[in-house]
């Protein structure tokens, strides 16, 4: 949202809110920006609804700079990674149910998981079919519940597919 700080609010009547919170009710512009100029604060549009907007005495830069420091933090804790498996499509039973493991884990914590089957020289040939195949053993493999985020794609020489923790 854009607010409206001091000569860039528009309406001729606000409804005024001091820096202690108190409603001053309609006030006209002028004397709401002249209040603001003699505490030494800036008179910011809050609100810009149908009606009458409201306009609030505070200083705009330090909330501001709370604003984003409050959208860092928030930010900070609601950090989904995206963690990436590679493996060959000549890939042994047992290293596949080491990965599932370890794709499970993943999933418990929260993150996405990025599947990467690569494949070199001639196995690029059948690489779609190949690549489909692995990808299904692989995820009958996995016993938590997920979802497949992005569907099984060739990007290069390999074929790629997301999966995340399902709900």
């Amino acid at each position: 949202m854009q607010n409206n700080v001091n000569q860039n609010i528009k309406a001729s009547v606000v409804l005024l809110i001091d820096e202690n919170g108190e409603n001053f009710g309609n006030v006209k512009l002028n004397d709401a920006l002249s209040k603001a100029r003699s505490v030494g604060l800036d008179l910011v549009e809050v609100s810009s609804g149908k009606g009458i907007p409201v306009c609030r005495i505070m200083d705009f830069g330090k909330w501001k700079y709370e604003q984003t420091k409050r959208g860092k933090k928030n930010k900070t804790h609601q950090k989904q990674e995206l963690k990436e498996l590679k493996f060959r499509p000549n890939i042994s039973e047992n290293d596949l149910q080491y990965r599932a493991k370890q794709v499970e884990q993943f999933l418990m914590k929260g993150n996405k998981v990025k599947l990467l089957v690569r494949f070199k020289g001639r196995e690029q040939e059948h690489m779609y079919s190949t690549g489909q195949s692995v990808l299904q053993r692989f995820l009958d493999l996995v016993e938590s519940p997920f979802s497949i985020d992005s569907n099984a794609r060739a990007e290069g020489n390999s074929i790629v597919m997301i999966i995340a923790k399902q709900g």
